[in-house]
């Protein structure tokens, strides 16, 4: 992420990525899931739409989700595909990608989440309030330079991915002005979003009163600021939704290691818009039904934790839903016990800097809520440091986890980067579970406990028949999309594979017809260059329109489009 220098204004800020066809999973309803397990994503398109295929791709490869199921649903005016990921996939966050005939193409990051294994113990984290980029409102002195906020989540996104929770429960007031995206070219969603990303596990993300209600009155019109929620972490259907999603809130839950997550969305309709549909409590009446409706399917041994901005009215009755631990902010302060059940929790904010966060544990069916904890006023509370650069390059390296906080982590992540050439390797603390070789560079991932008020070292050095997987990743990068774009007499695009493999480059049309290989056969370690006459098979030129690069390998597919105008 690009972020502008504290002090200076840019003078136009390019939109970030919004939802288009992906509507679940999603960056801030992600999903979970392990090598050979299978899910269901929630698409956008027409009903005449077919040829679905999706993948994943992120620091571990590439990989092609098989698809089981594709069905239209015309109650929810969105499809529901049935994927499976491949065996062998290695632990790692993916953005998603799906892809149909009729032009249909379109890509989620930190969507997909797989982990080697989910298990009934574990640990997940709950943020809230982080109010980015500022605590100003745009029109106080200082408001367009001061990025205060964005620094506080970055050094509690730092902590996070060195703790390696499960996931992040974050409970809104995302922003500070919801309404702000567009208006001054603010673009205050499209720069949460992308900090978000530096997290390297999965957030689920609900809804406050500053993300889509608003706080002070600001000039865009009322329902501004949720109209830009659904546009980068919700659903735009919910303007006018579908018969079967008749109840306009963004409700969501999902399911991990035997435990229920719900998630509500939550706020005083400030900005009074459509009273008639969201009223003037936290929770609408057709809330509550769905919530109920939800909950009824639990098993009575699971155990349920609820989480939304905050429950302004008290309209939730805890004990009597079944609900064991609710986590919530909003008043940014802690409040709560963690001794009284069912947990009723308030957490800290991060921004203000406060920089909380709360590390909660699920074991033997039961939630162990901690006291919250900060990234501290320098982000030294809890740091990693190496001995040598973690650049690639090391055949030895050497690395500390220092924890000055009152808790044990104990599924700290480390990831080193070595030489490939002396792989595979060891360590002589905790689990080196994973290794990734992609080119020269293996990446080993070293899972272990760091305790309490310690400095944990870890040693890593080469070792023979380590016995740990190692995965040999043949990389396939795109230097260069479709160039010129449009193009009108020729285009090309520029690649390079780090390794000797097969590897072919196809056109294919908007409906997904193929139009002609341009490319086949085995390709060097290097960067290739491929051009295209603007012709097909058969030698005569296209017509105008968009057309489809696809550059593959056996492990990797790269995708470019290209406009071509006669």
């Amino acid at each position: 992420m690009t972020c502008a220098a504290a002090g200076s204004v840019p003078t136009e800020r390019a939109i970030g990525d919004t939802l288009t066809v992906i509507a679940r999973p999603i960056l801030a309803i992600p999903e979970i899931t392990t090598p050979g397990g299978s899910f269901t994503m929630e698409a956008r398109a027409p009903s005449s739409a077919t040829g679905w295929s999706a993948y994943i791709d992120g620091e571990g490869g590439q990989y092609s989700l098989a698809i089981d199921d594709a069905v239209y649903d015309a109650g929810h005016e969105r499809w529901l595909i049935d994927v499976s990921v491949p065996s062998g996939v290695p632990e790692e966050i993916y953005d998603l990608s799906v892809l149909a005939t009729g032009g249909i193409f379109d890509t989620e990051a930190h969507a997909v989440m797989v982990r080697q294994s989910i298990d009934d113990d574990f640990c997940f984290i709950h943020i809230t309030d982080t109010h980015l980029p500022t605590h100003k409102y745009y029109y106080e002195s200082g408001a367009d330079s001061d990025t205060s906020e964005m620094s506080d989540l970055h050094a509690v996104i730092d902590d996070i991915n060195v703790i390696n929770p499960a996931f992040v429960l974050l409970t809104g007031d995302v922003v500070n002005e919801g309404e702000l995206e567009d208006f001054l070219d603010k673009r205050y969603y499209t720069r949460s979003k992308r900090i978000l990303e530096r997290l390297r596990v999965p957030v689920y993300v609900c809804a406050g009163n500053h993300d889509v209600g608003g706080w002070e009155d600001s000039p865009p019109p009322d329902g501004t600021a949720r109209r830009n929620w659904w546009k980068f972490f919700g659903w735009s259907y919910l303007y006018d939704p579908p018969p079967a999603d008749n109840i306009y809130t963004q409700n969501y839950s999902f399911d991990y290691g035997g435990a229920h997550f719900v998630s509500l969305e939550a706020y005083n309709n400030y900005d009074k818009w459509r009273r008639n549909v969201y009223g003037n409590d936290s929770f609408t009446t057709k809330q509550l039904v769905w919530l109920n409706g939800d909950l009824a399917s639990v098993p009575p041994s699971a155990p349920v934790v609820a989480f939304y901005h905050i429950d302004f009215q008290d309209q939730l009755d805890l004990e009597g839903l079944g609900i064991d631990c609710a986590l919530w902010g909003h008043i940014h302060h802690t409040s709560g016990s963690i001794h009284d059940y069912p947990y009723n929790l308030a957490t800290e904010t991060v921004c203000d800097g406060e920089r909380a966060m709360r590390l909660v544990r699920i074991s033997d069916g039961d939630v162990h809520p901690s006291e919250p904890i900060d990234a501290g006023s320098a982000g030294t509370m809890l740091r990693l440091a190496f001995e040598y650069p973690n650049d690639g390059t090391r055949t030895e390296n050497a690395a500390s986890i220092i924890n000055y906080q009152q808790e044990d982590f104990e599924h700290a992540l480390i990831k080193f980067r070595m030489d490939a050439d002396s792989a595979p390797y060891e360590v002589d603390r905790g689990e080196l579970f994973q290794t990734i070789v992609e080119g020269g560079t293996a990446t080993c991932y070293v899972r272990l406990q760091a305790q309490a008020s310690m400095i944990t070292p870890v040693t890593i050095s080469p070792q023979q028949g380590s016995g740990v997987d190692i995965v040999d990743r043949e990389s396939l990068s795109l230097l260069r999309p479709s160039y010129p774009n449009p193009a009108t007499r020729s285009a090309s695009v520029r690649f390079s594979v780090s390794r000797e493999a097969p590897v072919s480059v196809d056109i294919f049309d908007v409906l997904g017809r193929h139009v002609r290989s341009l490319s086949t056969g085995t390709r060097s370690a290097g960067e290739h260059e491929v051009r295209w006459d603007l012709r097909g098979g058969d030698g005569t030129r296209v017509s105008s329109g968009v057309y489809l690069w696809l550059v593959a390998s056996e492990e990797s597919t790269l995708r470019s489009q290209c406009a071509v105008l006669r």
